[in-house]
């Protein structure tokens, strides 16, 4: 539990502390958190004292700290943000808080603090309470179940005897959930290039969970400690797209009423996540590749150069190949950017974690929504585990939610509450029956129908495509030009 008055401002602690296996509840005021610590009892408790401007706030946080003892087993309490009052501080710890930590402090500290708390906390072999099933809070992570080594990388599993009370892995805002082995590769790839400065392009399908890759590999980086900067590159219009990247000084145009800071300046000593870089507009692209080649801007209108140390990640939904090969996209920036490429599985190539996903939403939307937990009716699964969710991991989020809005007030969500699966289109071939004709039409009829499936497989990504049929890029593309200039055949019904 993060108790504190600036719930924006520490979102992105929150996410840091998601990232490395905990489930975070964000209270806004201490009394509030004194009525849910002696209910939930939390793993631990972070009193951030740094938002705090309330003038009892001492008397708050001391009530806070003596009912994180009162529940069914004893939260530690860690204070942030010490520094202001050395005898507030003093006071807390004289309560029985475990521990403090002054800003600013680094996500490694934190964690460091967090494991020798948790561990202190632990009943000593042969309480007897150490025989007791181990507590778990609604949000809380099992605390028998926290291991140091496996907590520095989000979602990662403990190998089999030394593994959480829940099973598979622990997730990262919903997004970083799995078992299979299309997760574990993921998994292994974050833990090679999150440490290092290296350039990473993330690929995947729309919803499979870029932007939380990303902020994992911020997280655990040494850059860690700053907030890492976003920017939508389909989401600007082009001609924002440069006063968005590098700003713009005061006089540079009609509006520019004051300075500007650019995302990268803003994003100094920290990570740049260049989103849906794929539809960068061509014009910019050439400015782009000299800033991420000289590592210095020139703000719009301005003639000093700003120098910035940033580590670039990027991501994309279209195979930039293939782009760059039809003329939309820079070979040289395309070389600049796919360093350390990771690319992440459609949720139909990962079909085993979907009972945890479904789980991980049915468990947030029902605390969001104060409702008690429910649970998936044991028949409905393996239909939701066969489905093709062409829209990934937010399309399964969003029928989760509406199956536990739809559910009401029942225990058990059936499969009727979630929405109808979006249809797929299949090749004609598959319904039509035996081609008829002579064998020329036969032929070009089935090659049609296999190439249409191909490129419905691969989103219309043509060197994906050829690379699956085994032909040429340029003998796929004559193949499509050829059967475009061909009337489709007409098959009776």
């Amino acid at each position: 539990m993060l108790v504190t008055a600036d719930p924006a401002g520490r979102q992105e602690l929150a996410t840091a502390l998601e990232v490395n296996g905990f489930r975070v509840d964000i209270v806004g005021r201490f009394e509030d958190a004194c009525a849910r610590v002696t209910i939930l009892s939390p793993d631990l408790v972070l009193a951030d004292l740094s938002s705090q401007q309330d003038p009892d706030v001492s008397n708050k946080c001391q009530k806070l700290v003596r009912c994180s003892e009162q529940g069914p087993a004893a939260s530690p309490v860690i204070i942030l943000g010490g520094t202001e009052s050395f005898a507030l501080t003093a006071e807390l710890m004289e309560a029985g808080a475990n521990d403090f930590l002054s800003g600013p402090f680094s996500m490694r500290d934190l964690l460091c603090r967090i494991e020798i708390a948790m561990v202190a906390a632990k009943p000593a072999p042969g309480s007897g309470a150490a025989d007791a099933a181990p507590k778990s809070s609604s949000r809380g992570r099992p605390g028998a179940g926290f291991d140091p080594r496996w907590a520095e990388i989000p979602g990662a599993a403990a190998p089999a005897g030394e593994r959480a009370a829940s099973e598979g892995a622990e997730p990262f805002d919903g997004m970083l959930i799995g078992r299979g082995e299309a997760f574990a590769h993921v998994i292994s790839q974050l833990r090679l290039v999150a440490p290092k400065d290296t350039t990473v392009l993330i690929m995947g399908e729309t919803g499979t969970g870029k932007e939380r890759v990303a902020r994992a590999i911020h997280t655990l980086s040494n850059r860690g400690n700053r907030d890492m900067v976003s920017v939508n590159c389909g989401g600007i219009p082009a001609n924002l797209l440069e006063d968005e990247f590098f700003g713009h000084v005061k006089g540079a145009f009609t509006d520019a009423h004051q300075d500007r800071i650019g995302r990268f300046e803003q994003a100094h000593r920290s990570t740049i996540f260049l989103d849906e870089i794929g539809d960068l507009p061509l014009e910019l692209q050439p400015k782009l590749l000299r800033v991420l080649q000289e590592r210095e801007i020139h703000p719009v209108g301005g003639v000093e150069t700003v120098r910035f140390d940033s580590r670039i990640v990027a991501a994309t939904n279209v195979d930039l190949w293939s782009r760059v090969q039809d003329g939309l996209f820079r070979e040289d920036l395309f070389y600049r950017i796919n360093v350390f490429p990771i690319h992440l599985p459609p949720l139909r190539e990962r079909r085993e974690d979907i009972p945890l996903f479904i789980d991980y939403f049915m468990e947030r939307f029902c605390l969001r929504d104060g409702l008690q937990p429910k649970c998936l009716d044991e028949g409905a699964q393996a239909d939701l585990v066969s489905r093709h969710w062409p829209g990934n991991i937010r399309e399964l989020e969003n029928a989760v939610e509406i199956a536990v809005i739809r559910s009401q007030d029942r225990r058990i969500v059936e499969l009727a509450d979630f929405p109808e699966p979006r249809p797929v289109r299949r090749a004609a071939a598959a319904s039509a029956g035996p081609a008829t004709g002579n064998f020329k039409e036969i032929v070009s009829q089935f090659e049609r129908e296999l190439i249409g499936t191909v490129l419905e497989r691969t989103q219309g990504n043509k060197t994906r495509a050829a690379e699956i049929l085994r032909l040429k890029r340029t003998t796929l593309i004559e193949k499509l030009k050829k059967l475009e200039r061909e009337p489709e055949p007409v098959t009776e019904r």
